[in-house]
C-alpha cells in the first residue's frame, strides 16, 4: 500500500484533482440511489451516471488516440487507433442497452480498458504517473456503477 501512495503522490496535483472531481457523479449516483430522502431523484440516477459513464468511456478511448499519435509506431499504429475507438463504440452500444446489461458492459469496459492502460504504462507509451491515478479512479467508479448495477436489479 505504502509503494502505492508513493506513486500516487507522483501524479501531478491538477490530473489528480480533475480526476477525483470526474468521480463525483459516479460516487453520487452509486450512493444516491439507496437514499430514500433524496426521494423522486433517485431514479434518475442510474440514467445520469449511464450517461457519464459513456462519456468518460470515450474520453478514455481519446487518452489512447493520442498516445498512438505521440509515440510514433508505425507498425502498430493500426492496431492502437483501432483500440482506441472501441470504448466509444462499446459505450455507445452500452447506452442502448437495458440498465442491467448496460453497467455490466461499462463495468467490463472500465476495467478491460484500465488494463490496457496500465499495461500501455508499462511499455512507456502512457506517462508513469497515470497508472496509480487510473487504477484508482477505475477502482472507484466500477464500484459506484455496481453499486448502481445492484440496486437496478433489486428494485
Amino acid at each position: 500500500m505504502k509503494n502505492f501512495r508513493d506513486r500516487l503522490a507522483a501524479v501531478p496535483d491538477t490530473a489528480l484533482w480533475l480526476g477525483l472531481a470526474g468521480l463525483i457523479p459516479f460516487v453520487s449516483g452509486g450512493i444516491g440511489v439507496w437514499l430514500k430522502v433524496l426521494g423522486d431523484i433517485r431514479f434518475a440516477l442510474p440514467l445520469i451516471v449511464l450517461a457519464y459513464g459513456c462519456l468518460i468511456a470515450a474520453f478514455l478511448g481519446g487518452v489512447r488516440w493520442g498516445a498512438a499519435m505521440q509515440n510514433n509506431e508505425a507498425a502498430n499504429l493500426p492496431r492502437h487507433l483501432i483500440l482506441a475507438i472501441m470504448p466509444t463504440l462499446m459505450a455507445l452500444v452500452a447506452f442502448i442497452l437495458p440498465l442491467p446489461q448496460a453497467f455490466t458492459l461499462l463495468i467490463v469496459l472500465f476495467v478491460a480498458q484500465g488494463v490496457l492502460d496500465l499495461n500501455a504504462v508499462q511499455q512507456t507509451r502512457l506517462a508513469d504517473w497515470y497508472a496509480p491515478l487510473r487504477l484508482l479512479l477505475t477502482i472507484i467508479a466500477a464500484l459506484s456503477m455496481t453499486s448502481l448495477l445492484v440496486h437496478v436489479l433489486t428494485n
